[in-house]
């Protein structure tokens, strides 16, 4: 049989984080069959009626104080720890600022590992195996490769399999199947550019600090070549002998970004959510042989063995925020790892957060200004403001005659409208009744050609029915216009126009996003209509004409963000016109022409701009001023949740300095099927929160029942 390398019996208890959103950790008893215990390697453990995996904090021969009965941990996924000393500090520090559960904490950070399943392995010597384990050995009966998966099914999941394979590959009796990585292996490295001289002074700052921990803020325009000065300074590092880490707000940029690496790096490797369980796979076998890993906030847990650099590219963007599990900022995460790998960090915008603003400005980072466009056009790009009070349709009649002659000269266009489906609701125009989710407080969208009532929160779906619910009328009338609508009319009005979809409803796969972006980079096709993940950071030439369908929405939210980030939208938006020799040509449609930000939009005013933001949250104490800590308490019944509010807004009162607001109901009060209320901590003076937090929160009472969710620096006020 294969021997455990545990020498002696001494019963050992290992506290084991569950991947789970519980509070604290499980205490389990250790099998010695298992070898011997690390703290910072994932198990498997029974949890209720089935098992979980987890990570070991601590390991001790110590019986606990509690007499339980303790379960024994069923087996053992790794033989040593994934993340070095430096990670595991950095993890820490994390956990303790976003005070995430320990499971939440070391779940999020090893997300990256869960394809472990998919491994494959093959027996070398099946004479040596039988007589070793003829259980493990009936499991291989050939030399073919099985992944794990089939393996433990084969064994019936039997207890202490998967600890069972690692030894047997040490001894040497079957192997892993590592595939050849995904990147090319024979490349023609295309000849970069010459840098401008604004270029060249960022390059060279950045690359004057490769050994040492610095954050950059990169200031430029849109067009300005940000990208080039990303790739310069990753060659510095790479021929160093070092690796570099580029983080993307949008799974849509990531082709774009794949093809201009290729083009000058031979080892580029990709991570994102879209990305099969096998692709995710191979890049985990090939990363410390990687050059440059491009990807999403998850490929932060990524532990690069040599990383010397991180780039976040439109650091802005609230996509680096996670919404589910701990709710970290990967932009702030980033630079946290930069301190504790001593590695510089570059943060690129053409719009910043005022966070990184206000440090800019401190002198806690360094700021470095692109303020011209690199192509050889400087033609200014011609805005028009449209009113549709005036207009009967989805789009003006200025827009379709722009986007008629854009048709008839070969030159492309982009439409915005950052609203999915048909409608964003449907309304009986007999008694006025508009259907809404049955789990959130949200209006249902039409999604016409589906034939269905989605709600974008929760997921639910409803057949249209053909006749009102309330008073069964055949009156249904949708409201607003979505990129299917939009979609529609095109078919109708420009038969000729050659156009895709490019929002989560079409783009449905990474093979349909590269497409779609390829055909329209190479012409054939001559508009995309789109939402949000169309404009943040695509370069296409040929772009001469965006239209912005409807600029009023988002600007009215309940959100003392909402005028930064539509800003930031529009701004972003409007500069994919004239990127190349032509001059860019921006309408904007809109029911609200007189509002004051649209004499903001011009990229000359973008520092006046955040400086006037910056002066109107200083007044108000609003971030990045203070630190807010928003505590949102979710039940399926109402009273559960406001007890729980209000039984934690009452230990809140003895934290000194610190304003309170709250419980009330959240703005979207019912989520999921769950009501939701909310309590907002404000700290003016940023020394307090979060950290005094922690102590508080764990006298709370325990509650099945209700679910908290705590979101440290929140960006999402719904």
């Amino acid at each position: 049989m294969i021997t455990s390398d545990a020498t002696t019996h001494i019963t050992i208890y290992v506290e084991v984080a569950v991947f789970a959103p519980l509070p604290g950790t499980f205490t389990y008893l250790w099998s010695n069959s298992l070898g011997s215990p690390k703290a910072g390697i994932r198990v498997q453990v029974p949890f209720g009626k089935g098992r979980r995996f987890g990570l070991i904090i601590t390991c001790t021969s110590t019986e606990p104080d509690n007499k339980h009965q303790y379960k024994t941990v069923w087996d053992r996924l790794d033989q040593t720890t994934l993340f070095d000393p430096t990670r595991r500090q950095w993890l820490q520090r994390v956990g303790r600022y976003y005070l995430a559960q320990p499971g939440e904490l070391w779940g999020s950070a090893l997300g990256w590992a869960s394809q472990h399943d998919q491994r494959r392995f093959r027996c070398l010597d099946p004479d040596n195996l039988a007589q070793q384990s003829t259980f493990l050995a009936q499991l291989f009966p050939n030399r073919s490769a099985l992944s794990l998966k089939t393996i433990l099914k084969r064994a019936n999941d039997a207890s202490g399999m998967r600890y069972m394979i690692q030894q047997a590959c040490q001894h040497g009796w079957l192997e892993e199947v590592f595939h050849p990585p995904l990147w090319q292996q024979e490349y023609v490295k295309q000849v970069a550019p010459k840098a401008s001289q604004q270029q060249h002074i960022a390059i060279t700052s950045i690359t004057n600090a490769l050994d040492k921990f610095q954050t950059f803020l990169l200031f430029g325009c849109t067009g300005s070549g940000k990208t080039e000065v990303y790739l310069k300074a990753s060659e510095a590092v790479i021929a160093a002998g070092g690796q570099v880490l580029v983080l993307v707000p949008e799974i849509g940029l990531t082709p774009l970004w794949l093809s201009r690496l290729r083009q000058r790096f031979q080892r580029v490797a990709l991570w994102h959510s879209a990305m099969t369980g096998k692709e995710r796979l191979l890049t985990r076998q090939h990363l410390h042989d990687t050059e440059i890993l491009i990807g999403t906030r998850s490929a932060l847990f990524l532990p690069l063995p040599k990383l010397s650099l991180i780039v976040i590219d439109e650091e802005h963007d609230a996509s680096f925020k996670q919404q589910d599990g701990m709710a970290y900022s990967a932009r702030d995460m980033g630079i946290l790892l930069g301190q504790e790998l001593n590695i510089p960090i570059v943060l690129g915008s053409a719009t910043p957060s005022l966070e990184s603003w206000k440090q800019a400005q401190n002198g806690a980072y360094q700021r470095l200004d692109l303020s011209q466009r690199i192509a050889s056009n400087n033609t200014p790009i011609s805005s028009k403001i449209v009113d549709m009070r005036q207009e009967d349709h989805v789009v003006s009649h200025a827009l379709l005659a722009a986007l008629q002659h854009n048709l008839s000269v070969g030159e492309q266009s982009i439409l915005f409208l950052n609203r999915r489906g048909y409608a964003p609701a449907l309304q009986c125009t007999a008694c006025g009744d508009v259907p809404e989710c049955s789990a959130c407080s949200m209006r249902l969208t039409l999604h016409r050609k589906a034939g269905q009532l989605r709600c974008h929160s929760c997921g639910y779906r409803q057949r249209v029915l053909k006749t009102c619910s309330c008073c069964g009328e055949v009156a249904f009338m949708p409201l607003g216009e979505g990129t299917e609508k939009l979609d529609d009319w095109l078919t109708e009005n420009i038969p000729k126009l050659r156009f895709a979809r490019f929002d989560r409803d079409a783009i449905t796969s990474h093979s349909r996003l590269e497409k779609t972006l390829t055909d329209f980079e190479q012409g054939e096709l001559d508009c995309l209509i789109g939402t949000q993940m169309l404009v943040k950071g695509h370069d296409f030439p040929n772009v001469t004409l965006v239209g912005v369908i409807n600029a009023d929405l988002g600007i009215n939210m309940p959100d003392f963000r909402a005028g930064e980030r539509w800003w930031q939208q529009m701004t972003q938006v409007t500069g994919r016109a004239g990127r190349g020799q032509k001059p860019g040509q921006v309408i904007i449609q809109t029911r609200m022409p007189e509002a004051d930000w649209f004499n903001r939009l011009s990229e000359t005013q973008a520092e006046s701009t955040m400086n006037d933001e910056l002066a109107l949250r200083q007044q108000l104490s609003f971030p990045p001023f203070a630190r807010w800590v928003r505590l949102v308490f979710s039940a399926r019944k109402l009273d559960r949740a406001q007890q729980s509010a209000q039984q934690c807004a009452t230990l809140c009162q003895s934290l000194q300095g610190i304003d309170i607001t709250g419980p009330m109901p959240c703005p979207m009060e019912r989520m999921a099927g769950k009501y939701r209320i909310e309590i907002l901590l404000r700290d003016p003076s940023r020394r307090q929160l979060p950290w005094k937090l922690e102590k508080l929160l764990a006298t709370m009472p325990a509650s099945r029942d209700v679910r908290l969710r705590i979101d440290v620096d929140p960006q999402d006020m719904m």
